[in-house]
């Protein structure tokens, strides 16, 4: 039906984006062409060359109106052929389907109803399912025939082949074609199920499936674990160490107190101290490079020369045991003089009473420098104590610091992947709605054109 003038036919600019051949059909002049179309081995060529010698039709491949196509009688239609047929229908105006070679195939009757029933079923853009019995094989016998007197033979054999039949049904499809609103009606139903295919496609089609995946794994994934160094175990290890360290320190100053000076035992104190530090920076730096060297506090050795009041006891006690001793030696001299016996017992005294004095002094130095070992070291343990714990308690806060900021970066960019697959899933989901809603407008834009009355193909069957 023509719109209006100046008015624009939806249903035309409808036809003309969908079906573009279709709709060129109907803006030239009326084709009056057969094509005939196979799947391979079908015998199309056969009966395309046998409709020829029969004349009546124009078999062509370019101008066609309707399209024959030919189907096998060994077994049913398939996928390929129900391409065939959607193609042919939206090349063309009218399609009428060929069973040849049933000369060959007796059980060629279930095949056909078996035909007719795929393609009204799956093939239901065709206005009507026509599928003719032909025998090309038969036709070319008839056709072969040479003597006249076999005239009504060779009608007969072309009668039973059914090309006869199929060239009427043909030119009668062909004349029918160019009806504007049949040729039209044609159209719109070859178009139609391409808008309908295509929102099939369309709703059944999950663009999102693989970005939904994507969320759902980033959502359920944990934050990513931070792998740090085992403080607890290095701050228990370095402690041990220091303890082990300050004990065979203390061990070797003790030995050196006894047989070297207060010197001596200074820089044996210093050798371990120093070397301590040094492997406490070392494995310290592995795990937070730059940590400063410890520096325990040092106090100076006790002096030598410290005077007591035990000093004046030990000096008498150290002159009466000498002044005893003289009397002793001169006990074998009985008859010497009183002033020699006074004499040998002060020369006694004075050496025993100096030598008891420094022995005493020299003890007690002992003494105060084993104190003052047991004090400095205990000193040196306690600071490298308290270091160790206060590095490993910044390292902690440093790690802990790191693992919060790479949980918060990971967290806002698993926020921003998410939100960006949420925008991008619901860009697709509007593209898709609004293609459909063009579909099924462009659907409604053909409305329902009323077939044709009139004389048409006889249906098979």
């Amino acid at each position: 039906m023509t719109p209006p003038s100046g008015l624009v036919d939806p249903a035309d600019d409808v036809l003309r984006r969908w079906n573009p051949r279709g709709w060129m059909g109907l803006h030239r002049p009326a084709a009056t062409g057969v094509r005939v179309v196979g799947v391979p081995g079908s015998g199309a060529c056969t009966l395309a060359a046998e409709l020829r010698h029969l004349g009546g039709l124009d078999i062509t491949d370019d101008d066609r109106a309707v399209t024959l196509v030919v189907l096998d009688p060994s077994a049913t239609i398939g996928r390929t052929e129900l391409d065939l047929v959607r193609a042919a229908a939206a090349e063309s105006i009218e399609v009428v389907c060929a069973l040849t070679g049933i000369d060959r195939f007796p059980d060629w009757r279930a095949v056909r109803d078996a035909d007719v029933e795929i393609l009204q079923r799956h093939a239901s853009w065709l206005p009507r399912v026509v599928v003719l019995p032909v025998s090309a094989a038969a036709a070319r016998r008839a056709r072969e025939l040479e003597d006249d007197a076999s005239e009504a033979v060779r009608q007969t054999l072309l009668t039973a082949s059914g090309l006869v039949e199929l060239r009427d049904v043909l030119a009668a499809t062909v004349r029918s074609s160019h009806d504007p609103r049949r040729a039209r009606a044609a159209v719109v139903a070859a178009t139609r199920p391409m808008i309908e295919e295509e929102i099939g496609r369309l709703s059944a089609e999950d663009e999102e499936g693989g970005l939904r995946a994507e969320r759902s794994r980033l959502t359920a994934a944990a934050p990513p674990a931070t792998s740090g160094p085992d403080l607890r175990r290095l701050q228990v290890t370095l402690l041990q160490e220091v303890a082990m360290r300050v004990r065979a320190a203390s061990t070797a100053a003790g030995e050196v107190l006894e047989t070297a000076d207060a010197d001596a035992v200074v820089t044996t104190i210093d050798t371990h101290v120093d070397d301590l530090c040094a492997r406490l920076t070392d494995e310290t730096a592995r795990i937070a490079p730059g940590t400063p060297a410890p520096e325990p506090t040092r106090t100076a050795r006790p002096p030598q020369t410290a005077r007591s009041m035990e000093d004046p006891l030990t000096v008498v006690f150290g002159a009466s045991a000498g002044a005893g001793l003289g009397r002793l030696l001169l006990t074998p001299f009985g008859d010497l003089p009183g002033w020699m016996s006074l004499v040998v017992a002060i020369a006694c005294a004075v050496p025993a009473a100096g030598w008891l004095m420094r022995i005493r002094r020299r003890i007690a130095y002992r003494d105060r420098m084993r104190r003052w070992i047991a004090d400095e070291l205990a000193t040196v343990r306690a600071e490298l104590d308290t270091w160790i714990r206060t590095r490993i308690h910044e390292t902690e806060l440093q790690s802990t610091a790191l693992a919060v900021a790479a949980r918060d970066r990971h967290a806002t960019r698993v926020r921003e992947r998410v939100a960006a697959i949420d925008a991008e899933i619901t860009r697709r989901r509007g593209e898709r709605r609004a293609r459909i809603a063009a579909c099924e407008r462009d659907l409604a834009a053909l409305g329902h054109i009323p077939e044709p009355q009139g004389a048409g193909v006889r249906p098979t069957g």
